[in-house]
């Protein structure tokens, strides 16, 4: 035999095996051809599709609808999907985070929205749990920012009054309530009067009554008040006698004045002097 038939041997023998391992020649000439087979490689794999195939029959499958389809089509398949009939059909656990009140209104709120977005009660629950959680999380950044701002305005205060800062701070709500609007409060310790200034909230968390200049402002017209009418002038106010240091400031100066007793030594009163300064001047030290 040639080489020329040998090789023409060959050749036939390859297209031979070419053909036998192509599982399409068995099928109908018609459907060799088609898309769906395109990923098939053997009988095999064909056998696999047809069997997944049939599990799929009758089982409740849900057609995406087109670009064309209306609300009533999608309302079928949030319906296949779970949605309840209902926003009422929602049944939640609106678990709300410590300091937080619950709001029905809030709660029928969401469940319209969740209802007309096309919620599983399982997806609207988890949504509802995180959007309380972050609630949770932003009211407590909110408080712990609230009662930073209160510490920074007590220490900026005592350290303006001193020793009188108590006295201060009593002097200003005494005046507020008798000159601002309020009403009783139920408390723990029972109905006590709120001015309307520790009611009205600004806009980074503390009341109008926090607020240092707010509070500078009513120590000021308490002191105008005293200082015109008299110390018993405003109602409930009870003093400790503690001065600020200003006044301290000035009490020792007064004290210490040239020609007063503090120089002489031979004078009755020196000793009450003396000690009269040391008195004012440690209230100096206690407030610097």
């Amino acid at each position: 035999m040639s080489e020329e038939q040998v090789a023409e041997v060959v050749a036939d023998a390859a297209v031979a095996q070419s053909v036998a391992n192509d599982w399409r020649t068995g099928i109908p000439e018609e459907i060799r051809g088609h898309k769906s087979l395109e990923h098939i490689g053997d009988v095999g794999s064909l056998a696999k599709s047809y069997v997944n195939a049939q599990s799929m029959i009758g089982a409740d499958k849900v057609a995406i609808p087109g670009k064309h389809a209306t609300d009533e089509d999608w309302a079928e398949v949030h319906r296949k999907l779970g949605r309840p009939d209902s926003p009422d059909g929602y049944e939640l656990d609106n678990a709300m985070p410590e300091g937080v009140d619950a709001s029905e209104d809030m709660l029928n709120w969401f469940k319209g929205a969740a209802h007309e977005a096309g919620l599983t009660p399982q997806q609207a629950q988890k949504l509802l749990g995180g959007y309380n959680q972050m609630l949770g999380n932003i009211t407590g950044n909110d408080e712990g920012q609230v009662q930073q701002l209160r510490e920074t305005t007590e220490t900026e205060l005592k350290k303006e009054y001193g020793a009188a800062f108590a006295d201060r701070l009593g002097h200003a709500k005494a005046a507020t309530l008798q000159f601002g609007a309020s009403e009783m409060v139920a408390t723990e310790e029972g109905n006590v009067p709120v001015s309307f200034v520790d009611q009205l909230m600004l806009a980074d968390g503390r009341s109008l009554g926090d607020h240092p200049e707010m509070i500078k402002m009513m120590v000021n017209v308490s002191q105008f008040i005293n200082s015109k009418i008299g110390e018993d002038s405003l109602v409930g106010v009870k003093t400790t006698g503690g001065l600020s240091p200003d006044d301290a400031k000035a009490k020792l100066s007064e004290i210490r004045a040239p020609g007063t007793p503090y120089w002489d030594q031979r004078h009755p009163e020196h000793n009450f002097y003396v000690q009269e300064g040391l008195k004012y001047q440690e209230m100096l030290n206690v407030g610097s």
